[in-house]
This record gives C-alpha cells, structure tokens and sequence, in this order.
C-alpha cells in the first residue's frame, strides 16, 4: 500500500476519533460507552497505520532516488512522454530498468539484504543497439556481453584476413582465401573491494545509505573493470586489455586531431568492419571539440562532424575514459571485435564476522559484531576478449 493511500486513512480515523470528541464536548458532557469504545477503535487505528506511512514514505523516497540513478544513466526503453525533452544516456536507463524489475518483487519494492548477508544482482547481459542523438556514460555499452557459465573458455581469434575470390573459368582452379585463426584460452578474474566498516544503527536510521554504499561499490567496480578492458597486461589475475592486445591497428596523427579520427575510420572500412564507437580521455574530447568549433565557425551552413549534445564524433558515439593515457584514443569495432565475458555480475554481500586485533584499543581485539558493525564487498568476475585485433585501432592524437 502507497503513502497517500495510507496516509488518507490515518487522516480518517484522527478525523472520526476528534469528530467523537467535539460532539461530546459540544454537549457538554462526557463520552457513552459506545463513543469512547468507537474513539479508541479509531485511535488505535491510527497508531497501527502510522510506523506503515511512514514506512512507505521511506520505500517511496528510495524507490525515487532509484529512478532518478536510472535516469543519470540513461537508456531506450518504453519512449519517453513527448513533453519529455531531457537528454538521457544511450544503453543506460533500460538497463537500470531491467536491473530494478530483476531484483524488486511483485509489487516493485527492492529486495532486502538476503539472511545469508547476500545480495544478488541478475543483469542483462544483452547489448542494446546505441541509438542515435543519445550519449553514452560507459565504455561497457558498447560490448556485447555473454554469460559465462564455467569460468574457463576458449576462442579462435582471426589474425590473418585475406580473401582471393575471383571469377573462375571451369575446369580451372580456384583461388585460395586466407582466414588464419589462432586458439586462445583465458578465465573469468575476480575485481571487488569492500566497504568500511558501518554502524547499524546509521544504516537503520538513514534509510538511504545502504542505496549510497551499494552504488559506490558498484560504480568503483565498474570502473575497475573499464580500466582493465583499456589497459590490463594480462599478468596475474589481469585482464588483457585493448592496449595490450597484438595484431591491433594504429594510426599516426596527421594533420589534425579531425583528419586523425576520420583516417581511422577507413582503416576499418578498408577491412568491410564498422567502428561502434571512438574512446578518449575528457582532455582529448575537449581538445577534438574546440578543434572542430574553430574550424567550422567561418561556415556555419556546413555540418560540423562532431554533435556535442550526443557525444559523437564523425557520427559514432563517443566513450570518456580517464584511464586511457592522454593523447591516446581508440575506435573499434567493438559490437564485432571484442566480448565481455561475465561469469558473475557485480554481487553485494555483507559480514559482521571479521576480526581486528586492535578495534577497541591496542591489543583489545574483536569482531565487527561485538561493535555491532558491517563491513559491505562487491565483487564480479569478469574475462574480456578481442576477436579480432584488426578491428580495433589505436590512435595518435600527439602532433609530433
């Protein structure tokens, strides 16, 4: 049941129980059995609807706080009233959308901490196409995901792309294509950290900050992850990320940071690969804008390749990234190049059962419980593949 609707009838029975009260006094005499047996129904009413309105008052404000997360993020989904004009995130709201409806229940209120101390997030791992005139928050729209069920898998990565089709006289012999591939085999790799430890009492008095402590945790993970899919060397439990990836393209600065970008746009349309979206630093991206304002300032009759509103760059969206070393950028063909292998999302679990030798002084030890304190850990397992090395390029973006 809703605040208002709660709300309404705790006003109702205040409102019965001083109607009571004012009859009475009007008279000028005391209550009859009856009123008083009637008052107190109504009073006691009251009292019992009130710890429920102010509880889903609570669950309301949460649920909103939730929502407008969701929109932060950004997505298509349902299309948005036409009054509606503010400018969300490609990829993001749906999918904050699909995340919520997955881990609420029948009647959309959030799933509490499991008693085991749990909290399992199901998230789709479908890509959702990158629509046009939205921006995009997170390299990971980007890639498409797969589930990963074992932990352990293995690939054939394209290295060698030659196709020799030609007209063919009968009888003659045909031409042979090379379409080399390699094997390779690779893991899922844990990424998670944990909270400071958290008083109960501040979780139980301020319902919003178990929401506050999940999305950091969730957030700081993710962008873990984003480091390791840009810049990870593959040792010890790294993932090997696209800087670290043999085979890939690179193209050198010339000209201009413009003419830069668009020549590594023919280097995949030479190979028939379509880029999905650039990578760059905020630094590089401004540099890239006030470039493009500059130059097409004198004729604004001609269409400027870069769409600030939308974040795209010669009509692809554009991912920021303050992992990539500045003066780098990348664009690739990441819906057909690359996979996010997911073997488990992002998971919230919680403990009281952790010990400090120190926690109540010097050698006064003791565990969270005794202090009556949680500790939170996120933790996801993740393994990232490039397919195709020559559709991703790496691109200069430092005149020489």
């Amino acid at each position: 049941m809703n605040h208002e609707l709660l709300h309404a009838q705790y006003q109702q029975h205040l409102q019965a129980a001083k109607s009571i009260a004012r009859t009475a006094d009007d008279a000028g005499r005391d209550f009859t059995d009856t009123e008083r047996e009637t008052a107190q129904w109504h009073m006691d009413e009251a009292k019992r609807l009130r710890p429920q309105m102010e509880k889903a008052r609570d669950d309301e404000a949460a649920a909103a706080s939730a929502r407008e997360l969701g929109e932060a993020l950004g997505a298509p989904d349902a299309a948005a009233p036409s009054g509606d004009r503010r400018v969300t995130a490609t990829g993001g709201t749906t999918w904050a959308k699909h995340v919520v409806r997955a881990n609420s229940d029948a009647m959309g209120q959030f799933k509490a901490l499991m008693p085991s101390g749990a909290v399992p997030v199901t998230v789709p791992v479908n890509t959702e196409p990158v629509r046009e005139a939205e921006p995009i928050l997170s390299l990971r729209q980007l890639i498409p995901t797969q589930a990963d069920n074992v932990g352990r898998w293995a690939y054939l990565r394209q290295t060698v792309r030659t196709s020799n089709a030609a007209p063919v006289a009968p009888g003659e012999r045909k031409p042979t294509s090379i379409f080399s591939l390699e094997k390779v085999e690779d893991r899922t790799h844990t990424i998670a950290h944990l909270s400071e430890p958290i008083a109960r009492q501040d979780l139980d008095d301020a319902p919003l900050l178990e929401r506050f402590v999940d999305t950091e945790l969730r957030l700081g993970l993710e962008t873990a992850l984003e480091d390791q899919i840009l810049t990870g060397d593959g040792t010890g439990e790294n993932l090997t990320g696209l800087a670290n990836v043999s085979g890939i393209q690179l193209q050198a600065h010339t000209t201009d940071l413009l003419t830069t970008t668009r020549k590594a746009i023919t280097l995949l349309e030479v190979l028939r690969l379509t880029g999905t979206g650039f990578v760059f630093t905020p630094a590089d991206w401004e540099a890239i804008e006030l470039e493009a304002a500059e130059q097409y300032a004198a004729n604004p009759r001609t269409r400027a390749p870069v769409d600030r509103a939308a974040r795209r760059l010669w009509s692809l969206p554009v991912a920021l990234s303050t992992t990539v070393p500045v003066g780098t950028g990348y664009l690739a063909d990441f819906a057909g190049s690359t996979q996010l292998r997911v073997r488990e999302d992002a998971r919230i679990d919680w403990s009281e059962n952790i010990y400090d030798p120190d926690r109540f002084g010097a050698g006064d030890g003791g565990s969270l419980f005794e202090a009556n304190q949680i500790v939170f850990r996120c933790e996801g397992r993740f393994g990232f593949a490039v397919t195709r090395p020559a559709g991703v390029v790496s691109i200069d973006l430092t005149a020489a």
